[in-house]
């Protein structure tokens, strides 16, 4: 797993949505989706009137969803979110279909051309396990022919170039101390289950996992052709190699503080250190600048990586980039069975999902994942009129301009520090729905039935295109997201928002709903990315991007002080029995949560007035301010498996759904009046976080 600690992007959801689907909507072949139930924003039907809002907020208004929704087999997690998602993706199998069969009297555009293809060549599974590894020969042949360590360099960037996260990743990014410059950056990598602390943990789960990661290993070796023996102490090899490197590399809680990983250095003072590692010939191969400015960001891991290469065996060196090889390519690249076994583990075993997705969803996130500005430009042009960026823009508007007044009002910060706060919000960049300029797919290849070299391919194109960017002006119009992702982030070193057009729908936004469903739901977003902004990470950066400190110490030791509230808050939570959650790795989206939801609930008061709004009137049996904070509850409504739980409360920044919802609430005396709790009720926090 290769660990690209920046540019560190601050999302609102769980980003493994690839690894989610939903079962049983299309037969095989059908293009056009079947009439389903209409997705809301506010749903009153999803309420569960038998719980006391007071005491369990989330369940108050999800059980009905949860009735309504069990978990599907082949799902580690189901939510309102993968309900959408998954809207979207039969939007992107039918445009995907239609472009891998044209009829006979249409023509294909270049994209479409390239989207067509590489979905049929992915369907093509009778293909795909006809040619066997071969396809991936040529690969295992490079680096069975390493015959000496002064060749691993040409090797190896070669192998990043196609994908392969062995030892450490390269890429380019802004420089911390001037975002206008773009510098190479060279990453910790090189760990093949989900993050270091995988290789650390000593409890009996953390064992198991390291146990059944291991067979993983060897039963992949099996299927490359190994035989048994030899494939079961390979393993042993990888796991022993990756331990050494994941004891060098920084945790996932302190890789969230961009002090860590803010070690500016040039190539030439780099490439000395690395004394067992000619780094000349790594970037003659991978066409990386041989000088200049960049960023070791864990000067710690490649001390350790050069240690290791001076005392292991190259044979051992070789286990280990074959594994990765296979491990980057065993899935719609390879044959079924290796297919089957990368889920088994990962999917199965880690995140406890019972059946593998159907093939016309995975190849259809890989289209998106590989040629995602191709086949959203399509998407785009169906689903997302200039109407809705335009309602999506001026609800971005409104809750910067409630920010600016929420500032002003902040008892705790001092009229230097909120002047310098205001400047950052007011640079900020909306970035709606889609780019000003779609990406340029002309120099790749896509070769119908080439399944493996077409993956090959577009990771080459991806790599080139990202070196490439060094040394030039940065492009501020860049997105990081597709444009039908079901998400959105906020960039501290652009310093902008992003908001991808298959967000704005229901049941998030609809112009069918009122302002407080609206605002409850993608308000709190819009909130949560700016928040963002403030966080315990993005406060470091100034409002042009840089890390820089523009607050004074007085002020920063009050934000550390009602951080820490919220640290200790969120550590008391027990996702999963014997694992908490960490509340220093959730602490920049659970501010984030809070915040955004404020300045929703601050920004929907301002409409409420301006429209006259009837506070007492009930709709659906709820007045508005209800209505808001159920419409922000039911965002949330998921169902998640035990074992992705554990996986989430270890790995991930986001805390599980449950607590995104009634923790927040409980840190807000304006719910608690909507609601009429009492004091001492459950949703009411004793003494509450907050800081926005």
């Amino acid at each position: 797993m290769l660990r690209l600690s920046a540019p560190i992007r601050c999302s609102i959801v769980f980003l493994a949505l690839q690894a989610v689907g939903l079962t049983g909507i299309l037969a095989h072949g059908q293009t056009v989706p079947p009439a389903a139930q209409e997705l809301r924003v506010f749903d009153p039907s999803l309420i569960d009137k038998s719980v006391d809002p007071c005491d369990n907020f989330y369940r108050f208004s999800c059980n009905g969803w949860f009735k309504r929704n069990p978990l599907p087999a082949d799902q580690t997690r189901y939510g309102r979110f993968t309900e959408l998602f998954e809207l979207n993706r039969l939007h992107l199998r039918q445009i995907l279909e239609e472009a891998a069969a044209p009829s006979p009297s249409s023509t294909r555009s270049a994209n479409e051309q390239k989207i067509g293809d590489e979905y049929s060549s992915c369907m093509d599974t009778a293909t795909v396990n006809k040619l066997g590894i071969a396809p991936l020969q040529p690969e295992l042949d490079r680096i069975a022919a390493l015959s000496t360590a002064a060749e691993l360099p040409a090797l190896l960037a070669h192998l990043h170039t196609i994908g392969v996260n062995a030892f450490f990743g390269l890429n380019s990014n802004q420089d911390f101390a001037d975002s206008s410059s773009v510098i190479s950056y060279y990453a910790a990598g090189g760990l093949g289950l989900p993050e270091r602390d995988y290789y650390t943990r000593t409890d009996a789960k953390s064992v198991e996992q390291r146990q059944q990661y291991v067979a993983h290993v060897r039963r992949i070796f099996t299927l490359a052709g190994e035989p048994e023996a030899q494939a079961a102490r390979d393993a042993e090899t990888v796991l022993a190699i990756e331990t050494r490197l994941a004891r060098a590399s920084l945790t996932i809680t302190e890789q969230r503080d961009p002090q860590n990983l803010n070690h500016p250095t040039d190539v030439a003072a780099f490439s000395k250190q690395l004394t067992h590692f000619p780094l000349g010939d790594y970037v003659a191969t991978a066409h990386a600048p041989a000088a200049g400015k960049m960023n070791d960001a864990e000067p710690k891991f490649f001390a350790e990586f050069n240690a290791l290469l001076a005392g292991t065996p190259l044979d051992q060196i070789k286990t280990y980039l074959r594994w990765h090889l296979l491990h980057a390519y065993a899935g719609t690249s390879l044959p079924e069975s290796f297919d089957r076994e990368t889920w088994n583990f990962y999917e199965h075993t880690l995140n406890g999902a019972e059946k593998q997705q159907e093939r016309w969803k995975r190849c259809t996130s890989r289209v998106d994942e590989e040629l995602g500005e191709a086949l959203g430009q399509v998407y785009v042009a169906r689903y997302f009129p200039p109407a809705e960026k335009q309602r999506a823009l001026e609800m971005t508007l409104a809750i910067e301009q409630v920010m600016d007044k929420d500032i002003d009002a902040l008892d705790w910060m001092s009229a230097e520090t909120k002047v310098k706060a205001k400047d950052k919000l007011h640079t900020v960049m909306n970035k709606i729905g889609y780019p000003d300029k779609w990406r340029d797919y002309s120099s790749l290849q896509i070769v119908q039935g080439d399944a493996l070299g077409n993956q090959m391919r577009a990771h080459q194109f991806d790599f080139a295109r990202d070196l490439a960017k060094i040394g030039k002006p940065v492009d501020k119009g860049e997105w990081q997201m597709t444009p039908p992702t079901v998400n959105a982030y906020y960039d501290p070193q652009m310093n902008n928002v992003n908001f991808p057009a298959g967000y704005f729908q229901p049941p998030f936004f609809s112009d069918k709903e009122d302002d407080a469903a609206n605002y409850g739901d993608m308000g709190s977003t819009v909130g949560h990315e700016l928040t963002h902004g403030f966080d315990d990470q993005g406060r470091q950066y100034d409002k042009d991007g840089n890390l820089k400190n523009w607050w004074t110490r007085d002020d920063e030791q009050k934000f550390n002080d009602r951080a820490d509230c919220m640290v200790r808050q969120y550590d008391a939570i027990e996702a999963v029995p014997g694992v908490h959650l960490n509340g220093k790795l959730t602490l920049g989206e659970n501010l984030a949560d809070l915040g955004g939801l404020w300045l929703a609930w601050l920004a929907w008061l301002d409409k409420a007035e301006t429209a006259h709004l009837d506070m007492n009137a009930k709709t659906d049996g709820y007045t508005p301010d209800q209505r808001f904070w159920i419409a922000y509850a039911q965002q949330w409504c998921t169902q998640t498996r035990p074992e992705q739980l554990r996986t989430q409360a270890q790995t991930d920044p986001h805390a599980p759904d449950e607590y995104r919802t009634n923790t927040v609430l409980t840190d807000l005396p304006e719910f608690a009046k909507s609601f009429s709790c009492k004091k001492t009720a459950p949703m009411v926090a004793p003494k509450p976080c907050r800081i926005w």
